[in-house]
């Protein structure tokens, strides 16, 4: 089993395109690359978490993106995501989050990752690791020896493998 983490998906957001100069042409084919691009990561076996914002309109429209990725996931709400819990969950979340989730399990970082929407500023001699989105290619951030920003234009629009169990 392997674990993923993404963030900043923003499915159906057409503005994302040009702000965050995403090489698409429009929203249908930024959709259809990412959900491609996921599926080709990951198997439904895996775990994907995923930081926040992952789309923007109707609630039809998310759900039906939703439904089609791979793998158990777990979402923590950006900005972006103003729509309820149940929402996300009926959509095809195993669980959702408004705030940073502490995950573990890696012997890597003493075992523990802190997955949030936004950077947190964490000491260099701290025993967490911060996965984050939020700013996606915004080059005042950078990654550092306790964090990594996985913004899909960060991470070639595809989830990021941080960890793998037998």
């Amino acid at each position: 089993m392997k674990f993923f983490v993404i963030a900043d998906t923003h499915f159906g957001h057409t503005n994302i395109i040009k702000y965050c100069n995403r090489p698409f042409s429009g929203t249908e084919e930024m959709d259809a690359a990412l959900i491609k691009s996921w599926n080709e990561t990951v198997s439904n076996k895996d775990v994907v978490l995923h930081l926040g914002d992952v789309g923007l309109g109707n609630k039809e429209y998310i759900e039906n993106i939703i439904k089609q990725l791979n793998g158990k996931k777990i979402l923590i709400k950006g900005n972006h995501d103003n729509w309820s819990d149940s929402f996300y969950k009926d959509a095809g979340f195993d669980y959702v989050s408004k705030f940073p989730i502490i995950y573990g399990g890696s012997p890597d970082n003493n075992g523990f990752y802190i997955m949030s929407h936004a950077p947190l500023l964490l000491s260099e001699t701290t025993p967490y690791f911060n996965y984050y989105g939020h700013v996606h290619n915004d080059t005042r951030y950078t990654d550092t020896p306790t964090s990594k920003c996985v913004s899909v234009e960060r991470i070639g629009y595809r989830p990021y493998c941080f960890m793998e169990r037998n």
